[in-house]
């Protein structure tokens, strides 16, 4: 598990938005406005808990840790193999375009089927506020 500090920028009736600064390379190079145009900020709707908040809150927020290879893989390594080995494999059997749009075509399923596991992943994805911050 990892922990955030946020800063709380909504309240709502059972939930509360949270708000930081990206920390990615990104965030941190000082040219970042030249690349996006934009400040690069994080938002986060979650469950309130038993905490009193008011707009301005800092708290440390508990994340699940997850796997950045695993999830790089899946979203961009997989993808290509299976582009790459369909495309070889109907070319023996169909003509250039019709393997190119079979493989494309396979590609397009497979992000329809992981979209369908992230809608399941994120019902474990359970972030809480653990603590408000007074520092």
């Amino acid at each position: 598990m990892a922990s955030e500090k946020m800063v709380v920028v909504q309240i709502r009736d059972s939930t509360v938005v949270l708000e930081r600064e990206r920390t990615s390379m990104c965030g941190k190079c000082p040219a970042n406005m030249f690349c996006t145009g934009e400040a690069q900020r994080i938002r986060l709707e979650i469950e309130k808990g038993d905490f009193q908040l008011s707009v301005g809150d800092r708290v440390v927020v508990k994340t699940p840790a997850t796997s950045g290879t695993k999830i790089a893989f899946l979203v961009y390594t997989m993808p290509t193999i299976i582009f790459v080995v369909l495309l070889v494999l109907a070319m023996n059997f169909f003509s250039e375009i019709l393997s190119f749009t079979i493989a494309a075509a396979a590609v397009g399923l497979y992000y329809f089927f992981l979209k369908l596991y992230d809608r399941k992943f994120k019902k474990k994805f359970k972030p809480q506020i653990i603590q408000i911050d007074r520092d």
